[in-house]
C-alpha cells in the first residue's frame, strides 16, 4: 500500500516534468512562429502603405511644381544651379504672393471696324488723350485709365457734363502664388522687380495726374519718367543676367520682356518732342495703359499656365 502511494507520486511528477517540457517546447514554436509571420505580414503591407503616404504628402503640398492657377494657386519658377555658388550662398524656395489688379479705363467707343476706332483714336490724341485701341470682340479707344473706379467716374462726370458719352472698362489682371527657388540673391532680384512694376503703375498716374493739373512742369514729368526708364533697364539687365536658359524660365523671360517694353515706351516719349505738353501727356496716358494692358496679358500666361 505505501509502495503504490510512492509509485503514483513518481507518476505524477514525471508527468508535470513532461507537461512543463512540452509547454516550453510549444511556447517556443509559437514565439518563432509569430514573429516568423509578423515579419511576413510586415512585408505584404508595407508595400501597400508607402504609396498611401507619398499621395498624402502631395495633397498637402509636398511637391506642387505643377499646380498654376488663379487666387491662392501657384506657379514654379526654378532658376538653374549657378555652376559656382560664390557669394550667392546656397538655393533656397521662396513663395511671391501677386495679388489680383484691377484698372479702370475711360472707354470712348468700341467699333467692329478698326479703321473707325483708329480714326477716333487720331482725335483724342491731338487733345492729349491717350487714344489706345484696345482688340479683344471689338476695336475699343480707350482715352484713360486709372487704378481707382473713383477716379475714372469723377472724369466721366466731367465728359458726361460736356455732353460725352463714356463707359468703363475695366482691366482685371489676375494674381498668383510664384514658387521660387534660386539662391537667396537671385529671389530677392525677382521680387524686387515685381514691386517695382506695381510702384511704377503708381509713379506713372501721377505723373499723368499731376501734369494735367499743372501741379508740376513738363520737365518735371520728363526727369521723372527718365528716372523711371534707367530704373526699369538696369532691372531688365539684372534679370536677364540671372538666367540664360529662355526655355527653362518662361516666367523670368516673360518678366524681362514686359520690362523691355515699357523701356521701349519710355523711349519713344523722351526721344520725341519733349515740347509738346499735349502730345507728351498723350504719349504718357497711351504707354499707361499698353503697360496695364500688357501686365494683364503676361500675368494671364502665368496663370494658364
Amino acid at each position: 500500500m505505501r509502495y503504490s502511494r510512492i509509485r503514483r507520486a513518481r507518476n505524477q511528477k514525471r508527468y508535470a516534468i513532461v507537461l512543463l517540457i512540452a509547454f516550453l517546447l510549444l511556447g517556443g514554436i509559437y514565439f518563432l512562429m509569430a514573429g516568423t509571420i509578423g515579419k511576413a505580414i510586415s512585408n505584404i503591407i508595407t508595400p501597400i502603405l508607402k504609396p498611401k503616404v507619398g499621395s498624402q504628402q502631395d495633397e498637402q503640398g509636398g511637391d506642387t511644381a505643377n499646380e498654376i492657377g488663379l487666387e491662392g494657386e501657384g506657379t514654379e519658377l526654378s532658376l538653374p544651379q549657378e555652376e559656382k555658388q560664390g557669394s550667392q550662398g546656397p538655393r533656397i524656395t521662396e513663395t511671391i504672393k501677386i495679388e489680383a489688379k484691377s484698372f479702370f479705363g475711360i472707354q470712348l467707343g468700341a467699333f467692329n471696324n478698326r479703321e473707325n476706332a483708329l480714326s477716333i483714336a487720331n482725335e483724342l490724341k491731338k487733345k492729349g488723350a491717350a487714344g489706345y485701341v484696345l482688340e479683344d470682340q471689338f476695336s475699343r479707344v480707350l482715352a484713360i485709365i486709372f487704378q481707382s473706379q473713383e477716379d475714372t467716374r469723377a472724369v466721366m462726370e466731367q465728359l458726361k457734363a460736356q455732353a460725352v458719352e463714356s463707359q468703363v472698362y475695366e482691366l482685371k489682371c489676375p494674381g498668383v502664388d510664384m514658387e521660387i527657388t534660386a539662391s537667396s540673391e537671385k529671389v530677392k532680384g525677382i521680387e524686387s522687380s515685381y514691386q517695382m512694376v506695381m510702384e511704377n503703375f503708381g509713379l506713372i498716374e501721377s505723373i499723368i495726374k499731376d501734369l494735367d493739373r499743372d501741379k508740376i512742369t513738363l520737365e518735371i514729368a520728363i526727369e521723372n519718367l527718365k528716372d523711371m526708364r534707367d530704373e526699369i533697364r538696369t532691372k531688365t539687365d539684372q534679370l536677364q543676367a540671372y538666367s540664360t536658359d529662355e526655355e527653362g524660365s518662361p516666367v523670368l523671360s516673360g518678366l524681362r520682356n514686359f520690362l523691355s517694353t515699357q523701356v521701349e515706351n519710355l523711349d519713344d516719349i523722351l526721344l520725341g518732342n519733349i515740347s509738346d505738353r499735349v502730345e507728351i501727356s498723350s504719349k504718357i496716358k497711351y504707354t499707361y495703359i499698353d503697360m496695364a494692358v500688357k501686365y494683364k496679358k503676361y500675368m494671364e500666361e502665368i496663370a494658364n499656365g
